[in-house]
């Protein structure tokens, strides 16, 4: 009876000690753990302390804007839809003015409401404006070929620019007119026919402001071709620059803006033609001209 008793004991005594070593391998295990545990949570720490904030190179995503003809029609409603900031992709690249206007620039938003009561008048570059749906067609009078010369009389579905003016009473007038004619007109020539149409347009609407708009630069393979070059851009803007001093307009050098470190036109604004605007060239048109108009 007593060795029963003894063996009963034993196989407690044995039972005991395995939960007891069942025991510690848990509690080291849990203290491998926490061990563990804070040695990542230093990493962690090291890393935020140490590293940089910029997102890595392989992160980041520049997103171009495809060519007018190539924007489908589901794309350009969301750009007119709203009245609020509109919030475009575009290159992620930093742009830096170099206009002798001062100005604070976010490159990749534009304040559509601002211009609910503008008037733009430009040629092939300008309707852009409506036909990417950044602006309403009716605040633009624009069309392929127009010139500071052709604008004084030409017509669009019947009426004149001046006549359009009138009728919409914009608070704002802004005029980019000139490329269609570097390749034949001078300079001079064409700069004295803008005065003569801002005198047309205060007689039109003689409460707006008026704005003047440099001519955009060219690409160097669009130069290439001999007829818009970059020499004969600068000089109309030079003579643009002076009618505006001169009779107290307000002359936005869009021009510079647009340019990349070359002096031509940045690939991220150029259309293939090496002349015409991307998308994102009218967000930064739209944007800078509203921070030089305040």
């Amino acid at each position: 009876m007593a060795k029963k008793k003894n063996n009963g004991l034993s196989i407690a005594i044995v039972a005991l000690n395995i939960v007891i070593v069942g025991i510690i391998i848990l509690l080291i295990f849990l203290v491998y753990l926490h061990m563990r545990e804070d040695i990542d949570n230093g990493r962690e720490n090291n890393i935020h302390s140490t590293g940089s904030d910029t997102v890595p190179a392989e992160e980041s995503s520049d997103i171009s804007f495809t060519s007018p003809s190539d924007v489908s029609q589901s794309s350009a409603p969301e750009a007119s839809g709203s009245d609020e900031t509109t919030e475009s992709e575009a290159t992620s690249e930093e742009m830096s003015d170099t206009s002798a206007t001062s100005v604070t620039v976010n490159p990749l938003s534009y304040n559509k409401s601002f211009y609910d009561n503008c008037f733009f008048i430009g040629d092939s570059i300008s309707t852009g404006l409506y036909l990417y749906g950044f602006l309403d067609k009716d605040n633009v009078f624009a069309e392929v070929g127009l010139n500071p010369e052709s604008a004084l009389t030409h017509e669009i579905d019947g009426v004149t620019c001046s006549a359009k003016a009138q009728a919409l009473d914009p608070e704002r007038i802004y005029i980019m007119l000139g490329t269609n004619g570097l390749a034949y007109m001078d300079g001079e020539y064409m700069a004295n026919k803008m005065v003569e149409l801002i005198a047309q347009l205060e007689t039109a609407c003689p409460v707006a402001d008026i704005y003047v708009i440099s001519i955009p630069p060219v690409t160097a393979a669009h130069e290439a071709e001999g007829n818009e070059t970059m020499s004969k851009v600068l000089d109309y803007n030079s003579k643009l620059k002076e009618r505006c001093q001169e009779g107290g307009f307000t002359y936005i050098d869009l021009c510079s803006v647009l340019q990349d470190e070359t002096g031509y036109m940045s690939a991220n604004y150029a259309e293939a033609d090496g002349l015409h605007f991307l998308g994102a060239a009218y967000i930064r048109m739209l944007n800078y001209v509203e921070q030089c108009s305040q």
